[in-house]
């Protein structure tokens, strides 16, 4: 009875060591399934990888261009507001000038005028000289003859 005890026994176990070994047969079949569906894996997550990477330089790049075109609007603002300063502080001056021209001029115009009234009025003082001088000339001329 050992014996056939022994064989039960071994027939018991022969399904589960078939069980076995067709697993580990298929172990290797799985194996390299899993490594396939690894490998699938790995490439989508690098796929997934590169377009987060591309999202973001897209981004980054953007982010850049507006920068740069924010710059150089606010350069174009700055230079037209400096433009637009010195055009003021031009007629500023401008003006400043016009009104100095014109100060200048009155004050000619009126040393002109000063000036012909000095000139009229030393006229008039020569003329009356004039006009005494020759009163005493006959005067002169008078008495000559009244001594002769």
């Amino acid at each position: 009875m050992k014996r056939e005890n022994k064989i039960v026994r071994a027939l018991l176990i022969l399904p589960v060591v078939i069980v076995l070994l067709a697993s580990i047969a298929g172990c290797g079949i799985v194996s390299d399934q899993t490594r396939q569906d690894a490998k699938q894996k790995v490439e989508a997550r690098k796929e997934q990888a590169k377009q987060k990477v591309e999202k973001k330089i897209d981004a980054k790049k953007q982010e850049v261009e507006q920068k740069v075109k924010k710059k150089a609007e606010t350069g174009k603002k700055d230079l037209e507001n400096k433009v637009d300063d010195l055009k003021n502080k031009v007629e500023t001056g401008q003006k400043k000038l016009e009104e100095k021209a014109d100060d200048l001029r009155k004050e000619v115009e009126t040393g002109q005028k000063d000036l012909k009234d000095r000139i009229d009025g030393v006229q008039k003082d020569m003329d009356d000289l004039q006009d005494q001088v020759d009163e005493i000339l006959k005067k002169l001329d008078a008495q000559d003859e009244k001594n002769k």
